[in-house]
């Protein structure tokens, strides 16, 4: 039976000092997965990063790369585009990947055809012979992306790929990050800070703070648990007393008046009809009610600021 997990940790420990940078970290990630590791900057991410890599050792627990413990045979089995994309300016594209295919002891005419797919899969094929040391930041990330698959690895780990990127390079990195993962064979651990980018994309998150996971679910799932009733009334006029009205409602937990439209958290979704009838009754004329939806975004804020 295949070993389900891509990564898997319990208990992951690593000090620096007096500071703990990752506490008991217990993740598991299944293959196929495109795992967004959500948190603020020294949260944890990089050192994890590290950890999987076997840049660093753990000061207690352990970590496996699909099945494997971390070392030398496990690293075979990983792509990493870390916060340097590693390309080197006075080479061309093909040059780059070829460079990095003789690091992977890639056999010569295996090479070349796998260089080519990567670049007509990249959409670099028709710039092979340019030097990328004028390239865009975005050409340069889906080059780097190039160059983490030249191996084929089963799991890809991406710090931050589409930092800094114009919204037009963000979408096609993100649109090759989603298709290189659209067969479930291939595993992504995506470090990042754009949280719209992590509720497009990923199949799973885990949220980390201060070197301790918060949680590890499904976007739609954390959505769904964590979201409470939220309903925006549009009116055609708010008068105060039809305001406190509404407020003095035991199904209303938060309100916001702005103009004629109110935006209220309930305690529960069909709340919001009896908050119709008292501003009918108060004399206001209601013209929409739409439910609203929590963010990741929302949630995310909600959670570091719970845990500050």
């Amino acid at each position: 039976m295949e070993y389900p997990w891509a990564i898997q940790t319990e208990g992951l420990t690593r000090r620096f000092g007096a500071r703990t940078a990752l506490d008991s970290l217990s993740l598991h990630i299944p293959r196929g997965t495109i795992f967004g590791f959500l948190g603020p900057n020294g949260a944890g991410k990089t050192t994890t990063v590290r950890l999987l890599l076997g840049l660093l050792h753990p000061d207690a627990g352990w970590a496996r790369i699909m099945g494997l413990p971390v070392g030398n045979e496990s690293r075979r089995l990983v792509g990493v585009l870390l916060d340097r994309d590693g390309l080197y300016d006075n080479l061309s594209a093909w040059d780059n990947l070829d460079f990095y295919g003789a690091i992977h002891q890639l056999p010569i005419p295996d090479r070349g055809k796998r260089i080519e797919d990567l670049l007509r899969f990249s959409d670099l094929w028709e710039r092979r012979d340019e030097l990328v040391g004028g390239w865009s930041k975005g050409m340069r990330q889906k080059l780097a992306l190039a160059r983490a698959l030249l191996a084929d690895p089963p799991l890809l780990i991406l710090d931050e790929p589409t930092s800094g990127l114009d919204p037009a390079s963000l979408k096609v990195v993100r649109d090759l990050i989603v298709s290189l993962a659209a067969d479930r064979q291939r595993t992504i651990f995506l470090c990042t800070h754009n949280l719209a980018e992590a509720e497009r994309i990923c199949t799973q998150v885990g949220l980390i703070r201060a070197g301790r996971l918060l949680l590890q679910e499904e976007p739609r799932a954390l959505r769904l648990r964590m979201s409470r009733p939220q309903v925006v009334i549009t009116t055609g006029g708010l008068s105060d007393a039809a305001i406190a009205a509404v407020r003095r409602l035991p199904e209303v937990q938060e309100l916001t008046a702005d103009g004629a439209e109110l935006t209220l958290t309930l305690s529960e979704p069909a709340a919001s009809e009896r908050v119709v009838t008292t501003l009918v009754a108060e004399g206001t004329g209601v013209r929409e009610v739409r439910h609203a939806t929590r963010s990741l975004e929302d949630i995310y804020l909600e959670l570091m600021q719970e845990e500050g």
